[in-house]
C-alpha cells in the first residue's frame, strides 16, 4: 500500500468511526477540507478521497453547502463489521436480524430453484444439503456446506439480484451465524436442527418447491431461537 493510499484509508477509517459513534449527528456538516487537512496533516486531495469513500459507503453526501452527514439506515452493507467492532450494535440483535434477512433470501433462492431445476440438478442441491446436515455442530464445515448448498442456487434460478443480496449478507456477517458450535449442551438444538433440514431434503427431492422454502426457514427459525436463548443464558444477570 502507498503511503498516499494509507493517509486516504486512515483519514477515512476516523471519520467514518466518528460518524457511526454518532459524534456527528445526521444533516449535520463536517469540517472543510482544510480544516480537515490541518487536522489529520495530509493533503486536501487526501481529505477528498477519503470523502469519496464515506460516500460510496453511504453515511455522507457531497452537497453544495458541504459534506453532510446521512442517516445510518441509509449506508450499505458494508458498515455492519465496522458496527460491531464499535460495539455499537450488540453482536446477537445483528445476527437474529441478520438471519431473519438470510431466511427470507434462502426460501426464495430454494423455492425457485427447485421450480427450475432439472432431475439432476435437484439431485445434486439434494446431496449438498445432506452435507449441510452432516455437518451440524462442526462450525467451519457447516459455513462451508452452506455456501457450496447456497452456491448451486444461482446457477439453476439464475437471479443475479437474489445472489448479489444474499451475497452482501453473508460476507458481513456469515462467520458470526447459521453455526452451532460443538458444546455437549446443544445437542438437542443439533437434533432439532437436522431434524428441519431432513424436511427440507425431502422436500427437494419430491420436487416440493413451497415445501423446501417453509422447511428452510422453519430451519433458520430454530438457529434463531437457540442463538437467542443461549445469550439470555450466558449473559451476566442485572442486578
Amino acid at each position: 500500500m502507498s503511503e498516499n493510499k494509507s493517509r486516504v484509508e486512515k483519514t477515512f477509517e476516523v471519520l467514518r468511526n466518528e460518524i457511526l459513534l454518532g459524534q456527528y449527528r445526521q444533516g449535520e456538516r463536517l469540517p472543510s477540507e482544510r480544516d480537515l487537512s490541518a487536522r489529520f496533516d495530509v493533503t486536501r486531495s487526501v481529505v477528498r478521497e477519503s470523502i469519496k469513500k464515506l460516500e460510496q459507503l453511504g453515511i455522507a453526501s457531497v452537497t453544495p453547502g458541504g459534506v453532510r452527514v446521512l442517516p445510518i439506515e441509509d449506508a450499505t452493507l458494508e458498515i455492519l463489521g465496522p458496527l460491531l467492532d464499535l460495539g455499537e450494535i450488540q453482536k446477537i440483535d445483528l445476527i437474529v436480524q441478520f438471519l431473519e434477512v438470510f431466511g427470507g433470501v434462502l426460501a426464495m433462492s430454494s423455492r425457485l430453484a427447485v421450480e427450475s431445476s432439472s432431475r439432476e440438478e435437484l439431485k445434486d442441491l439434494a446431496s449438498k444439503l445432506d452435507f449441510v446436515i452432516e455437518s451440524v455442530g462442526e462450525a467451519e464445515e457447516h459455513r462451508g456446506a452452506w455456501k457450496t448448498f447456497t452456491d448451486s442456487l444461482l446457477p439453476i434460478h439464475k437471479n443475479l439480484v437474489l445472489r448479489l443480496v444474499g451475497n452482501g449478507i453473508r460476507t458481513q456477517i456469515m462467520s458470526d451465524a447459521l453455526q452451532l458450535d460443538q458444546d455437549r449442551d446443544m445437542e438437542q438444538d443439533m437434533e432439532m436442527l437436522q431434524t428441519n433440514l431432513k424436511k427440507a431434503v425431502r422436500a427437494l427431492r419430491g420436487r416440493d418447491a413451497l415445501g423446501t422454502s417453509n422447511a428452510l426457514l422453519e430451519y433458520v427459525e430454530a438457529v434463531k431461537i437457540s442463538m437467542a436463548a443461549r445469550s439470555k443464558t450466558n449473559s451476566p444477570e442485572k442486578s
